[in-house]
Order: structure tokens, then C-alpha cells, then sequence
């Protein structure tokens, strides 16, 4: 029952984009339904559509919501991120289903206060697909790709922004190094909200606890860490990571990561006391400056 349960949530992420489109066409109906150039005899030809249309989308955000309960039932979803993108979601559903009756029941009060339903509605479309970003792309999504002094590593849950550095000499080794780059290739289902396989990488205690399969990283051993495994398997062999095609780590940022390991994976020390190898010392200006 669980698998069929779990089978039916993964619709989610495609019945999502339906009352996303919908609502926001009953929205744009709405106020072009209020435009004088749109009235013939001051009533609206597009009146007619309007309850088919507003009811198409409270069906549609009712049943996607039923689906994300239904995906958010899978083992790793936990966390504050997904319960804010449920209640947003179900917020959203009520507003629409609300919105609905609303118009049928109260065409008067309706017309007086319309627009206090569609910002209601347009807010929460932002909050859910926020959250839901957060849950599909990892906390960073937004500015993973950000211009200039816009970018930033959200390095350790709950801390500020660290600014970028681009002088090996001066990078803290896990801070500058390790945990960005953790953050931009794994953390889209490795963080605190989203733990497949029971493991995050929010911050350096997450990364070390591991998950279902223990320990991530064993310090000085490369070969017996499995965060080091799995992103050096073959594509196509069962267990690679990252899955679903996402963006794998370089070779440099893989012989970063190894040397990392090797002495010993420390959760801080400034790179140029920590004398790296040349050619690792190459790595690591590659991945400061990608």
C-alpha cells in the first residue's frame, strides 16, 4: 500500500503546473473582465467562463495538494521547508475553492472586494512555488547562478551568507570550499528538508552523522567514505550520485574533495596553512573561481 501510496505522490511535481496556469488565468480573467474596453453594455463577455474557469482551478489545487501528501508520505521529507510548502499548498487549495463559491454565492460582496482574492491568491502562489523550489532545487536555487555581490553560499543552516572567496591562500578549506560545493551539487535532496537516504549536508555535523548507508566521509580514507564512492562511480553503475541527471561534480572538485578527506576532513583551517599539494592547490583555484 505504501509503494501504490508513494506511486500516486510522485504526480505531484506534474499536476502542479495545472492549477498554477488555471489560477493564474482566472486571475488575468478577472481583472480584464473589470477593463472598460473589454464591457459591452457594462457587463463583461468573459463573465460567462469565469466560475468554470475559477472551478477548474480549486479542482485542480485541491487534487495536487492530495498528491503532495501523498509524496511528502516518502521516507526524507521532514523538515520546517516541507511543512510550509504544505500549508502554503492548502492554503492555496482553500483560497481557490473559497474564491469559487465565493463568486457563485456572493456576486455583490464579490464585486466589492475581489481584488483582496486575487492578491490572496498570487501571494500564495509565490510562497508554495517558493517552497516547493526550495524542495526540488535546494536552498540555494535562487542564487546559485546570482550576478556578482547577489551570489551567495548558504554554507551552515542558519547562519549568514559567507561572502565568496576567490584567494586559495585565505578560503577556509570547508566554509569557502567543501560545503559550497556540497551545497550546489547535492543539496537539492540532501538537506534538511529534503534527507534521501537520511542524509543531509546542511552543515558539517549533518555531513558527518551520515545516513542510511553510515557514515558519508571517514576522515583520511577516501575509499571507505561513501560520499567519495558514489560520486566517482561510473554514471552508469547503480548507487552514482548525483541521480536524475543533475550536474556532477568536475575533476577538479572531486580531487578537492579527495584531498579534503585525506587529511583528515576538517571542519575548518585556512588553505595556505594547510599546504596543499600543487596540483591540488590547481583544483582548488578552479573551483574558487567557477
Amino acid at each position: 500500500m505504501d509503494e501504490l501510496i508513494y506511486f500516486l505522490g510522485r504526480f505531484h511535481v506534474l499536476a502542479l503546473h495545472v492549477p498554477v496556469g488555471v489560477l493564474m488565468l482566472a486571475v488575468g480573467l478577472e481583472v480584464l473582465a473589470r477593463w472598460p474596453r473589454f464591457l459591452v453594455a457594462q457587463r463583461s463577455p468573459l463573465e460567462p467562463a469565469m466560475p468554470l474557469v475559477w472551478g477548474a482551478g480549486a479542482l485542480a489545487a485541491v487534487a495536487t495538494v492530495a498528491l503532495g501528501y501523498m509524496h511528502a508520505s516518502e521516507p526524507g521529507f521532514e523538515g520546517a521547508g516541507v511543512e510550509h510548502h504544505r500549508w502554503a499548498g492548502t492554503a492555496l487549495a482553500f483560497v481557490a475553492v473559497l474564491i469559487w463559491a465565493w463568486r457563485a454565492d456572493a456576486p455583490k460582496s464579490f464585486a466589492r472586494l475581489w481584488p483582496v482574492g486575487m492578491l490572496a491568491i498570487i501571494a500564495l502562489l509565490v510562497i508554495t512555488g517558493h517552497y516547493g523550489g526550495v524542495l526540488t532545487h535546494g536552498p540555494d536555487y535562487l542564487t546559485e547562478f546570482a550576478p556578482g555581490s547577489l551570489r551567495s553560499h548558504p554554507t551552515v543552516a542558519g547562519s549568514s551568507a559567507r561572502p565568496k572567496v576567490t584567494e586559495v591562500a585565505k578560503a577556509d578549506i570547508y566554509l569557502d570550499v567543501v560545503a559550497p560545493m556540497l551545497t550546489s551539487k547535492c543539496s537539492a535532496c540532501h538537506n534538511e528538508d529534503k534527507r534521501r537516504g537520511g542524509l543531509s549536508f546542511a552543515d558539517y555535523s549533518s555531513l558527518r552523522k551520515g545516513g542510511e548507508s553510515g557514515e558519508s566521509v571517514t576522515p583520511g580514507d577516501p575509499s571507505r567514505s561513501e560520499l567519495y564512492r558514489r560520486i566517482t562511480l561510473p554514471d552508469s553503475a547503480d548507487g552514482y550520485m548525483p541521480k536524475n541527471h543533475k550536474s556532477p561534480p568536475s575533476a577538479a572538485e572531486i580531487a578537492v574533495l579527495r584531498w579534503w578527506i585525506e587529511i583528515g576532513a576538517p571542519q575548518t583551517g585556512i588553505v595556505g596553512e594547510l599546504r596543499p599539494p600543487e596540483t591540488v592547490a590547481s583544483d582548488l583555484e578552479q573551483v574558487l573561481g567557477s
